[in-house]
């Protein structure tokens, strides 16, 4: 039974060492300390984390507002689906606030009102109840097979998309670059290289180098062989804006799946073959055409419910390395719940 007469109408994490120093998150905690009805919760450290969750889960707020980046957002996602307990119905509606250092997911499903100072005001005055609130739903990408048990996020990066996210938080992220800057500079500088010689399987120093991936699509194979990069995401747009991902039959004028409703947005995963393409000529398709758009053999995209993924690469969840007990195993990536979060208000 849900406790109403403690139950706060909304929460706000804020992780302070996100994109460095969380100067906006520390002003909002700062702002609603005089707001009896917002619980706000402090990280610290990032251990105190899955306690305040459980602390947070006795009586669920309406809204969680979550000042931080990917990653945070990640394990927040991860602890209500798979350790909560919670019923759905009882799940908080998300309100994304970005202020770490890439902020990926925020840029497609967070709040879009900028401003300490309104981001409090809504808070106060409760605006994710009034009728004008615009509202997303979509599904998480689930990844079984990985330490600590199943994780959910918004988007698993493989290969050379892996081996990028990690170069950018080491060689930018952590001397303070935030927003979009680090992985543009990580594009230019990995694009710049392999215009004049792609990497190849025996380049161990070369982080785009490729690795072998065999891939089944909803029981059905997909790719076999030397693989540049694999992803798999529910989110509309990806970093720069991009779309690397096409062959939607619902937009295609293809009739869809019953399981599909209208209002979802589907599971989409995209493999890139080795060798690349000539990239002056194919990048800027890959990344920003149509879902009609035309790509080499080698290039593989569509919706899916459930991959198998076979492979020795590493990978990223919202920028956070997943780990494999066994490499042996295969990743399995799957279509997670739908949760809930507030654009507008």
């Amino acid at each position: 039974m849900i406790d109403t007469a403690h139950q706060p109408a909304a929460a706000l994490i804020v992780n302070p060492r996100s994109g460095g120093r969380n100067a906006q998150g520390l002003a909002l905690a700062e702002a609603l300390r005089a707001d009896t009805a917002t619980r706000i919760v402090r990280l610290d450290d990032f251990a105190h984390l899955e306690p305040a969750l459980a602390d947070l889960a006795r009586n669920s707020p309406e809204a969680l507002f979550i000042s931080s980046g990917d990653g945070t957002i990640q394990y927040v996602q991860t602890w209500l689906a798979e350790r909560s307990n919670l019923p759905h119905e009882r799940w908080p509606l998300f309100v994304l606030l970005p202020h770490g250092s890439t902020n990926m997911t925020a840029a497609d499903i967070g709040l879009r009102l900028k401003g300490v100072p309104r981001q409090a005001e809504l808070i106060r005055r409760r605006g994710w109840r009034g009728a004008s609130a615009a509202v997303a739903s979509r599904p998480t990408v689930r990844l079984r097979n990985v330490r600590g048990g199943p994780q959910h996020g918004m988007f698993l990066g493989g290969g050379v998309l892996a081996e990028a996210t990690l170069y950018c938080q080491e060689t930018f992220n952590r001397r303070g670059m935030r927003g979009q800057l680090g992985p543009l500079l990580t594009l230019l500088s990995l694009g710049a290289r392999a215009v004049f010689r792609p990497a190849g399987p025996r380049d161990e120093d070369r982080i785009d180098r490729p690795h072998q991936m065999r891939v089944l699509a909803d029981g059905e194979p997909l790719a076999d062989g030397w693989q540049v990069a694999l992803l798999a995401t529910t989110l509309r747009k990806l970093v720069l804006g991009a779309r690397p991902f096409w062959g939607d039959e619902r937009d295609t004028g293809a009739a869809r799946p019953a399981r599909q409703r209208r209002d979802d947005t589907p599971l989409r995963l995209s493999v890139f073959g080795w060798p690349p393409p000539f990239l002056p000529r194919w990048l800027p398709v890959v990344l920003y055409g149509g879902e009609r758009r035309r790509l080499p053999p080698n290039m593989h995209s569509r919706v899916i419910e459930r991959a198998e993924v076979h492979t020795p690469a590493r990978f990223v969840m919202d920028g956070e390395e997943m780990i494999r007990d066994d490499a042996r195993t295969p990743l399995i990536v799957e279509r997670g719940p739908q949760m809930r979060y507030l654009l507008s208000a």
